[in-house]
């Protein structure tokens, strides 16, 4: 499309107009990018990536738990994590606050970027971001490696688009991006399905048009071939991706953000909503409705509904896929519905609405300005944390194995190691077998041959969680004596041990139970 047919189509507003809705939308943004809230693998992601700078060396080998002999540890997200501790290391908690909110704040700004560049104003573009950003905002409230995979999604997305329009260079890009995706995220492979997707449509839609083989046939199927290849460049080669395809298509129960999103929710209202406007945007647009967007974006449309956390990806995805056509609907519908109020009410409508978005914009960054300081334990917005009970640990003097919920191992690897080995933390199948993975889950939930890991297994002691099953079967299990106890968490040793009295004569800290209020780490 040509400069004018742009400019013909978007709403014309003064500059300062524009500038205050800018400033709004961004401002709300950044509040909701630096909002941060420890989740249980931040302790392992910055611990991990220490172990990396300090060796020099991706360690194969896990020394954390001791239930993994023998089992080869892909880290996946190496990359991601030694850039964490980078950042630890500079400015401790803050620093990883600032880092997490400028990938969001730059992932976010593209989109928003994209839009205004196909012909939405200020006002239309921040209301279709504001979509983005909800769906998107449950996932950035952590830090954890997936946001370089929100930015990464973001960018393929952006050089496909440019060029499937004809700019064909766009594509050297492509092979640039997934070779670091790999070593960020496992995400790259939704990203490399993007990119096969996208390029088979238009490959069959030029051929459909042409039949014959042209220059972006040959561009786009080299962009996916170069794309596949290099996420060969990581540190184990073909494996990562052999390995990440369980992951990938695995069903994980007990874990919620890999259960389908709930429709019947404020989130999956707002999907469905977001999903209509996209779907009623490709109808009623007059524009080109091209093979590639319009298959990736089938494809995103159904994600959420196998898994929660492909929710932001579907955020991000509509802005940039369907956002020129919700645009073009939304102008056809609004020269139709125009009210045809007087230049002078207008222009003083238009100066009220800038003091009051500049208004709102400082009131937003004001408040955003006490998240930087802090990554705090939530359980309202998070989860619990056995800070106190941890603590006794630390204080007894003593050490061993200890059975533990994967949600809280590697909270127990930051305070505890070396002293304490895990039996499971939220590496999962990068780390464990399938066989301790399911020791763990019955033990946990008390199902099954559930105290096979206190039986068979090297287990000194246990941390468990009051409100589950297993905190009543170990109060009854011969062999086994509850030496501790608050409002969320129980240790159980076992009896006759030397770890009994310790643990009894550990004096805890000041702390809540439940971690809430503390700051990482």
């Amino acid at each position: 499309m040509t400069a004018s047919y742009w400019s013909s189509t978007s709403e014309r507003n003064p500059a300062w107009l524009t500038g205050s809705v800018v400033c709004l939308v961004m401002s709300i943004v950044a509040y909701v990018a630096c909002e941060t809230v420890a989740d249980p693998d931040i302790w392992g992601h910055v611990k991990f990536g220490q172990d990396i700078l300090q060796s020099g060396s991706i360690t194969d080998r896990d020394p954390y738990s001791y239930l993994t002999s023998g089992q080869v540890w892909i880290n996946h997200e190496w990359l991601a994590e030694v850039i964490f501790a980078a950042f630890f290391a500079l400015g401790r908690s803050p620093a990883l606050i600032l880092m997490k909110a400028s990938l969001t704040f730059l992932t976010l700004g593209l989109v928003y970027w994209h839009l205004a560049r196909h012909g939405l104003s200020a006002l239309r573009g921040g209301i279709m971001l504001m979509f983005a950003v909800h769906l998107v905002s449950p996932a950035v409230r952590f830090i954890r490696p997936h946001i370089f995979t929100y930015l990464l999604f973001v960018v393929t997305l952006l050089l496909l688009d440019q060029a499937d329009r004809g700019r064909l260079r766009w594509l050297w890009g492509i092979p640039i991006v997934f070779a670091l995706w790999a070593n960020l995220h496992g995400g790259f492979l939704a990203g490399l399905a993007i990119v096969i997707v996208w390029s088979f449509a238009h490959i069959a839609a030029a051929l459909y048009r042409t039949r014959k083989i042209c220059r972006s046939i040959l561009a786009f199927g080299g962009s996916a071939i170069a794309a596949a290849i290099a996420t060969l460049l990581n540190p184990y080669g073909g494996k990562l991706l052999h390995f990440l395809m369980q992951p990938a298509t695995f069903i994980r129960p007990e874990i919620i953000e890999w259960q389908p999103t709930m429709i019947i929710s404020p989130y999956g209202v707002m999907y469905l909503m977001f999903l209509a406007m996209a779907v009623a945007g490709c109808l009623y647009s007059r524009r080109e409705r091209r093979p590639g967007p319009i298959a990736v974006l089938c494809c995103v449309a159904l994600v959420p509904l196998l898994a929660y956390r492909h929710g932001p990806l579907f955020g991000l995805a509509i802005p940039l896929l369907a956002g020129e056509h919700i645009g073009d609907a939304w102008n056809r519908w609004s020269a139709k519905a125009s009210s045809g109020l007087e230049k002078r009410r207008e222009a003083w409508v238009q100066r009220c609405l800038a003091g009051l978005a500049i208004a709102v914009a400082s009131v937003a960054l004001y408040l955003s300005l006490p998240y930087i300081k802090c990554i705090r334990i939530d359980p309202v917005r998070g989860i619990s944390f056995p800070a106190r009970a941890v603590a006794v640990l630390g204080k007894s003097g003593v050490g061993g194995n200890l059975a533990i919920a994967f949600d809280w191992g590697e909270y127990a690897i930051w305070h505890l190691s070396p002293r304490f080995k895990v039996s499971l933390d939220g590496r999962r199948e990068t780390t464990y077998s399938d066989e301790v993975r399911r020791e763990n889950l019955n033990f946990a939930f008390g199902t099954g041959d559930w105290d096979k890991l206190i039986r068979d297994r090297d287990t000194h002691m246990a941390l468990v969680q009051k409100t589950f099953a297993v905190f009543n079967l170990l109060k009854l299990a011969p062999g086994w004596v509850l030496v501790y106890e608050d409002s969320l968490s129980a240790i159980f040793a076992k009896q006759g041990s030397p770890f009994v009295q310790h643990i009894r004569e550990a004096k805890p800290d000041a702390l809540p139970d439940d971690g809430a209020g503390l700051c990482f780490p």
